[in-house]
């Protein structure tokens, strides 16, 4: 899971790197690499990787692309920092989906860790009043939507392959950013060594939080998914962001303190 967070920064870092290119056509580039080394992968695997329960596959595809969606409207109308403090809520309704669906039950301890995450979040993103109502409920719509999708991750891990599962969202994803405008450009020689890494970045996210999500609750993978806020802010150095304030730093120093109370002790040295 950590190395999931840590892929998914270096993710946002790229696509940072890619202001020409349009949201949608870096979700549809992103996908079509994605395709290419899963389906190898898929290759590799044979029989083993059929799809054993496509609705459950489907949906996890399909509510991946509506919690983007709604992230990517959140932002068009909040800051950034309420907008992804917002997201990191996800564990919040991971934990609730997670005890409805899955039986999951979240011990005090880990309560305790989950709101320590959430205000070290807050310190490291910051928090503003300014935004409208509607791009709140967008941030909220995305934290609950992905925390479906986790949770049907979590469902799907004990019957389908992983690459089978990192392999849905793309092939939906596709299709959705085609009828959403993407594909009108074709990026130009200097934005694919960025748009390669995006792609990179982004499967060995899925792939690693794919099996997270085997050994992991819901909750507690979302929460140690924290700390993707943290090598955010330290990527964000070299991109022009400037060092963390004290704020941010407190906000680290939270985030790894909710990141112990996190995991199972069967998993601690």
């Amino acid at each position: 899971m950590l190395a999931a967070a840590a892929s998914f920064a270096v993710m946002a870092a790229s696509a940072r790197l890619l202001p020409s290119v349009e949201t949608m056509d870096k979700i549809l580039w992103r996908s079509f690499i994605s395709v290419v080394i899963t389906g190898f992968a898929l290759y590799k695997a044979g029989s083993a990787a059929l799809p054993k329960r496509p609705f459950l596959l489907l949906q996890r595809a399909v509510l991946g692309f509506v919690g983007l969606a709604f992230y990517f409207e959140a932002i068009e109308r909040v800051p950034l920092g309420i907008a992804v403090t917002l997201y990191n809520t996800t564990p919040l309704f991971a934990a609730v989906i997670g005890g409805i669906a899955l039986g999951e039950k979240l011990k005090g301890q880990q309560l305790v860790g989950l709101l320590l995450g959430l205000v070290g979040v807050a310190l490291v993103q910051g928090f503003s009043p300014d935004g409208s109502q509607g791009g709140v409920l967008f941030a909220l719509g995305c934290a609950a939507f992905s925390a479906g999708a986790y949770c049907t991750v979590r469902i799907l891990t004990a019957s389908e392959h992983p690459m089978t599962i990192v392999m849905c969202f793309p092939l939906i994803a596709i299709p959705l950013a085609y009828c959403l405008g993407a594909g009108s450009r074709f990026p130009v020689a200097e934005e694919w060594p960025w748009l390669l890494v995006l792609g990179l970045a982004t499967q060995s996210g899925q792939v690693c939080l794919t099996h997270a999500l085997s050994h992991l609750t819901a909750s507690r993978a979302t929460q140690i998914g924290f700390t993707g806020v943290v090598f955010a802010m330290l990527l964000g150095v070299p991109l022009g962001d400037g060092l963390p304030s004290a704020a941010a730093l407190g906000g680290a120093a939270f985030i790894f303190l909710s990141l112990g109370l996190a995991v199972p002790r069967r998993l601690r040295p």
